[in-house]
């Protein structure tokens, strides 16, 4: 999923292009993991997008702003194959960002708070959702 969404983002038609992307775990670079990986590098010739294709090639001026969630202990989508490379990009082209990273979760882990409360204050300090009530994050742990 996160593949499609920075390809979405770096690629689409201007018209239809996201105006913002969040991408957890993503996996960016289609050659990762590159050391001791738990699954193999995507493999166009059984169908897995071309290394062409990889987000971090992709970034240029128009890419829309991004929120990054990477995960250091991450064995299919490690953060410096993966999102470090993406932020680097995003950096070097003057796209806005922010990127966060957590070393004890693992791939999957779904939505937590290392996550979602600065992706959260993101989104509020873009204009594009409310701030976050104080102690909503009690209420999303329930």
């Amino acid at each position: 999923g996160g593949h499609l969404a920075g390809v979405a983002a770096a690629c689409a038609d201007p018209a239809i292009r996201p105006r913002l992307q969040i991408l957890v775990y993503p996996a960016i670079d289609t050659l990762s993991p590159r050391e001791d990986g738990d699954i193999d590098p995507w493999a166009p010739e059984k169908g897995y997008p071309a290394p062409d294709t990889s987000c971090h090639l992709l970034v240029g001026p128009s890419t829309p702003p991004a929120f990054l969630a990477g995960i250091n202990g991450d064995t299919y989508c490690p953060a410096k194959e993966n999102t470090e490379l993406y932020a680097q990009e995003l950096q070097t082209h003057g796209v806005p960002y922010r990127y966060v990273t957590d070393d004890e979760e693992e791939h999957g882990c779904g939505l937590k708070d290392w996550w979602t409360v600065p992706c959260a204050a993101w989104l509020a300090e873009q204009g594009w959702a409310h701030s976050p009530l104080p102690g909503w994050e009690v209420i999303n742990e329930r």
